[in-house]
Parts: structure tokens; sequence; C-alpha cells
């Protein structure tokens, strides 16, 4: 609990902008090839196919984070993670079954099972009709990045100052799953794409944004935009050996092998030996 009170200290003292520079500050330092949280990766997300151990709660505080250890080892299949939510979007989107008739949200209205996301209670009808408009914008309009569809820059969300305290954390504890229109956006708003973690061989963990990641799958969106937070430190050395070398010669082959990963995009330059396709996997930063 204490790095969600130190959370709370960092959103209460510093402004949107101060927040992101201390908070990505923090975490890369002593990383080389460091990369910028805002960059988004574009992954095939059919090749993501396990859960981070992460906690999504908060997540914004590991935003940069390269850790050691066994975190990678072991994740479980988002099936078997999300059995039920899989279920009942699939009843939903593949059967057409209606909401009601369906067990997921009749167990939240009922108070059988505590929430769905953030719906409890009867608030859970409100929140599948998000889901149907989330589903119909993907389906019709595409996939688009968060920051596309709200036509903003990073500096436009990121605000200096906030009218209440309430104000201030309401994006931290709501996200933007619905691409709807909103009163007021955040910086949480604008970087609230998928989230991921990248273990130590390149494997690209869902962080958060399972229902967005089931839609894109189901639809056959072939390139999906996500945002790195944690990646294992084995996979930050590969990325640092790349951004060092001038020729894929001096390359290990390990290296080699990854060159043309959505992650290797913002450090292997014009570094020979990635193939033109790897182009697709785009990093953009402002919109």
């Amino acid at each position: 609990m204490a790095r969600y009170a130190a959370f709370g200290v960092e959103r209460a003292l510093l402004t949107d902008r101060q927040w992101y520079d201390y908070t990505v500050w923090r975490n890369r330092r002593g990383v080389s090839a460091a990369a910028d949280p805002r960059q988004l990766r574009y992954v095939d997300p059919t090749r993501i196919r396990r859960a981070s151990p992460f906690n999504p709660r908060f997540c914004w505080r590991k935003l940069g984070q390269v850790r050691g250890g066994d975190w990678d080892r072991d994740c479980r299949r988002l099936d078997d993670r999300f059995d039920d939510v899989h279920e009942a979007l699939e009843a939903r989107y593949v059967d057409g079954t209606p909401w009601e008739e369906i067990a997921l949200p009749n167990a939240v209205a009922a108070g059988d099972r505590h929430r769905w996301h953030f719906a409890t209670g009867d608030d859970v009808w409100g929140w599948v009709e998000d889901l149907d408009a989330l589903y119909r914008s993907i389906r019709d309009r595409g996939y688009m990045p968060v920051r596309e569809i709200l036509d903003m820059d990073f500096e436009e969300a990121a605000h200096t100052d906030y009218g209440s305290a309430s104000e201030r954390f309401r994006p931290v504890a709501n996200g933007s799953l619905f691409f709807g229109e909103r009163d007021e956006t955040m910086i949480f708003d604008w970087m609230d794409d998928i989230r991921v973690d990248i273990g130590r061989d390149g494997e690209v963990l869902r962080h958060n944004g399972r229902h967005r990641l089931w839609f894109a799958k189901h639809l056959g969106v072939d390139r999906i935009p996500v945002c790195v937070v944690v990646r294992h430190e084995r996979w930050q050395r590969l990325r640092d050996e790349v951004a060092a070398a001038a020729d894929v010669e001096e390359l290990s082959g390990r290296a080699r092998r990854h060159l043309d990963h959505p992650d290797m995009v913002d450090v292997r330059g014009s570094i020979g030996g990635a193939s033109d396709g790897a182009a697709e996997s785009r990093v953009t930063v402002e919109r």
C-alpha cells in the first residue's frame, strides 16, 4: 500500500506534466536505451496470449520501469484468467445473446459478483451499453489510438490545475475504456491505450485492456497500438545492445532475431538486417 500512498502524494502535489516527468525520470534512471512511455508500439493482437502478473491498478507509477526477476515466468493464459468475461463477450458478440440473458452482468446486478470492471449493482447495465458502443466503434471505424480519437496532443491533455481533488483523481479511478464524448480530457485518458509488459524473450503480456483486446481479436484487427509499461531487464539489455550497434554484424544472434520486434523500432534506427515489414510497427507520440 505504500506505493499507492506515494502515488496519491505525487498526484496531490504535482501538475500532470510535473507528475509525468518525475515518474519517467524515476523509472528510467540507469537505463541506457530508455523508451518514452508515451510511444505506441503496433502489435498483432493474436500474439498477446498471456497476462502480466502486475496489478493494473495504479499502473501509471510503473511507466517505463525495467524489472528483473521471474515475474514473466508462468503467466496465466488470458482465457484462463478472464474465462467468465470472455464467455460473456462470446455470448454477446458471437452468439448475439441479449445482455439480460447473459450470466455475468446478471450476477453483478444481483450482487452475487462484486463488480465487472468498475460497475457494481445495476450500474452494470450502463457498462454493457458502453461495451456495445465500443464494439461498434472498433467494427465501424477501425482500431484507433485513443489520442487520435481525442484529436489532441499530450500537452493539451496534461492539465496544470484542477478545480478539486476529486477531479484530479477521477481519471485514475475510471479510465476511458469507452471511446465516447467526455466533458473534459485528462492525461490518463490520453494515455489509455491497451498497456502491455514485455518479458525477457520479447513476449508481449497484457497489462490491461482485456475487453479491447478481445474485440480486436474477434474483429480480425491485424495491428493494435499498445503502450509498454514494464520491461524485463534481460529484454532491456537487448534494446541497449541494438541501440549501441552501428551494423547488424555487431549484434549477438539473440539480438538479430529480435530486430523486427515492435519494441525495437525506436532503437534500431537504420541498422541493417531489419525487414521492410518492421516499418509497420509505427511509433507515435503526439497523435
